[in-house]
């Protein structure tokens, strides 16, 4: 891919420009979250039933539009590798396994919603909490893909951006890493507030966030977007001839710095937004 292509940002699509199927898996991932974005947007505006204090299809709203954001981030970090390396076994397989885990969460959270059901933290029956198990599975699988990548950018990756490449390298890992912690203390505590007995009042409209107690999802959030915006102000950076990897470092460490301490205010039980 030359250097024209990535400042554009261009993101080839089809076979003639870019005949590779890690490229066309991962950016289809991301095009069906988004249409399950629209399919979903009626009853997600009309139905009145809600689910902890937010519409119930709040959830695999938001679940699916974090999928399309990060599967096109992962189709479009992948353009710095040369075509034979996005073509290798090694990224085809992560691909594929973390396209399938993606395609049963979302199918399981959906229909989880539909029912009036939740999907995390469900205990209640046998085969939800066996489903929950599968999710964390799956969860983990579709964030080990950025690591899969991140390695395979450190080794192969394009060096005529050194901003975009390290801003890469880092969000991918560290948005894996400080993810893994925040989701693992979610799972240990069996509830997103950090209060394992919520209050079930105030919420922030449509996301859902407790007002009244601490939540890790705040964390959670930034946690998971590292993976966009340090690779982001990499690319910017390098556009503006500036020193992009000290930049990239600093801005590494500030967004990490930025989830712990939503994760230390929620699990001291304080609400980001108090109602």
């Amino acid at each position: 891919m030359s250097r024209s292509d990535l400042l554009s940002l261009r993101l080839p699509l089809s076979g003639a420009q870019n005949p590779d199927r890690v490229t066309h898996l991962l950016a289809s991932a991301a095009l069906f979250a988004l249409a399950m974005f629209v399919v979903l947007l009626p009853p997600w505006l009309t139905d009145p039933r809600l689910m902890e204090g937010a519409p119930i299809f709040s959830k695999p709203q938001k679940f699916n539009l974090s999928m399309a954001v990060h599967f096109f981030t992962l189709a479009l970090l992948a353009q710095q590798l040369p075509r034979a390396v996005r073509r290798g076994p090694i990224l085809l397989t992560t691909s594929y396994l973390a396209v399938a885990a993606m395609l049963l969460e979302i199918i399981y959270i959906t229909l989880q919603a539909a029912r009036g059901r939740r999907s995390h933290f469900n205990f209640e029956t046998s085969i939800e909490a066996n489903m929950y198990a599968v999710m964390g599975v799956g969860a983990v699988t579709l964030i080990a893909a950025a690591v899969v990548l991140a390695i395979q950018l450190w080794r192969r990756g394009q060096t005529d951006m050194p901003g975009y490449r390290w801003g890469s390298i880092l969000g991918l890992i560290t948005g894996f890493v400080v993810t893994g912690v925040v989701a693992g203390v979610q799972s240990s505590i069996g509830t997103h507030p950090a209060d394992a007995h919520p209050s079930g009042g105030a919420v922030i409209p449509w996301i859902g966030w407790s007002r009244e107690v601490g939540d890790l999802r705040p964390a959670h959030f930034v946690a998971l977007h590292l993976m966009q915006t340090v690779p982001l102000i990499g690319y910017l950076a390098d556009r503006r001839g500036l020193a992009a990897v000290p930049i990239v470092i600093v801005a590494t460490l500030i967004q990490v710095v930025l989830a712990f301490a939503l994760f230390a205010q929620a699990l001291a039980g304080k609400p980001l937004w108090p109602a």
